[in-house]
C-alpha cells in the first residue's frame, strides 16, 4: 500500500507479553535491571509465530580464551535453560576484543591474534558445534578466524542444532583500525547471508552482521534482499541507553532506523565487562523491545518474527517502500 497509515490500519490494536530471563548473577539494588517492554502493539498480537531469543551477554578479558570460552559455553547452558531457540554471543568472544594500542602495524599484536585465531575446525569451535549438538539449539557465535593464506577474519558462524554450520560470515566493514587494508589485522569479507532456521513455530529466514556492518546502510540492505526477516549482530563496542531521548545520533538509533528502513528485526548482543553491555533488540517499526543492564547476564525474549512474512514482506511495495526502489538509477552514483 503507497501510504503508510492504510498499511498500519490493516495491523490491528491488541497487545503480546514477551517472556523474559535472568542474570547469571543477580544484580544489587544499585544495578539498573533490564528494560523489557511487556506490552507490545497489537501488529504483534497473539498469533503471529515466535522465535525465543537469547543473548548472551558475556564477561570477557583480553586475550583469556579459556575463561571467556568458559562463560560463554555457561552463558548458553543459561539460554538453553530459558527455552531459547537461538543463542547469540558477542562478537570475537574468545579473545574479548582487544585493540591495538600502538595504532600502526605491530608484527607482536599481528602474531598474537594469528596464533588465537582457528579455523572452523578449531577445537574452541568444536566445543560450540557439540553444545549445539547437545541441547539442540542454534549457536551464533563471534571468534577470530585463521582464513587462507594466513588471513585473519572478524567472523561469527551460525551453528545448526546437528552441530553444523548453516554459514560462517566474515565481517564485511572493518573500522580503519581493525581493517588490514589500513592499520589494522582483519581481512574484511565479500558477502552476505541468511537463510531459513527451522525453528518451532515455522522456519525463519535468519541474516547476521557484525558491530560496524549495522552502521552502513547497504548492509542491511543486501541482507533485507535475502529475505531476512531477522538479523542477528554480534557486537563489541559501548553502547548508550537507548531507552533515553539523545539529541545525537549514536549507534543505537542507526540500529533502529535500520529495522525500519528494511522492515525487520535486530538482535544485538554486546560484552560485559570488556565493553558496557547494553544488548537490545529492535522492531521492523524502530520498537526497542529491550535492552540489558551492564552486567554479565543471558536474556531470552520470545519475538513475533512470523509477523515479518505475514504483514510487512507480504506487501509488495513495502512499509517503508522497499518496492519503490530503483536500482538502476542507483547504480549511475554508488
Amino acid at each position: 500500500m503507497p501510504d503508510r497509515r492504510k498499511f498500519l490500519e490493516t495491523l490491528g490494536s491488541g497487545i503480546i507479553v514477551l517472556s523474559g530471563g535472568n542474570l547469571l548473577s543477580s544484580p544489587d539494588n544499585e544495578t539498573q535491571m533490564h528494560y523489557v517492554m511487556n506490552e507490545l502493539p497489537d501488529y504483534y498480537k497473539a498469533g503471529y509465530p515466535k522465535v525465543k531469543i537469547g543473548m548472551c551477554q558475556v564477561y570477557t578479558e583480553e586475550w583469556t580464551i579459556e575463561s571467556n570460552i568458559k562463560r560463554t559455553l555457561e552463558a548458553i547452558d543459561t539460554a538453553v535453560e530459558q527455552g531459547a531457540e537461538i543463542a547469540i554471543t558477542p562478537e570475537c568472544v574468545f579473545h574479548g576484543y582487544p585493540i591495538d594500542d600502538t595504532k600502526g602495524k605491530s608484527e607482536t599484536f599481528r602474531k598474537k591474534l594469528f596464533n588465537i585465531a582457528e579455523s572452523p575446525e578449531g577445537e574452541h569451535l568444536q566445543l560450540f558445534r557439540d553444545k549445539a549438538r547437545e541441547n539442540g539449539i542454534h549457536i551464533l557465535v563471534g571468534f577470530v578466524e585463521k582464513g587462507e593464506n594466513n588471513k585473519i577474519h572478524n567472523t561469527a558462524a551460525l551453528i545448526s542444532p546437528e552441530g553444523q554450520y548453516v554459514y560462517i560470515y566474515r565481517k564485511v566493514h572493518c573500522r580503519h583500525f581493525e581493517n588490514i587494508n589500513h592499520r589494522g589485522y582483519f581481512t574484511p569479507g565479500n558477502d552476505f547471508y541468511s537463510a531459513g532456521l527451522k525453528l518451532k513455530e515455522g522456519t525463519f529466514n535468519t541474516g547476521t552482521i557484525i558491530c560496524f556492518d549495522r552502521e552502513i546502510p547497504e548492509t542491511l540492505r543486501c541482507v533485507r534482499a535475502l529475505g531476512a526477516e531477522i538479523v542477528l549482530c554480534p557486537l563489541a563496542t559501548n553502547t548508550s541507553d537507548t531507552k533515553l531521548y539523545h539529541n545525537i545520533t549514536d549507534n543505537e538509533s542507526i540500529t533502529r532506523v535500520g529495522s525500519t528502513s528494511n522492515e525487520q528485526f535486530i538482535v544485538v548482543v554486546n560484552h560485559a565487562g570488556r565493553f558496557n553491555g547494553g544488548s537490545f533488540i529492535t522492531g521492523p517499526m524502530g520498537e526497542l523491545l529491550c535492552q540489558m543492564n551492564d552486567q554479565p547476564g543471558v536474556l531470552t525474549i520470545e519475538v513475533p518474527v512470523g509477523v515479518i512474512s505475514s504483514k510487512f514482506h507480504k506487501e509488495p511495495l513495502g512499509w517503508m517502500g522497499w518496492g519503490y526502489r530503483r536500482p538502476e538509477i542507483y547504480s549511475k552514483y554508488i
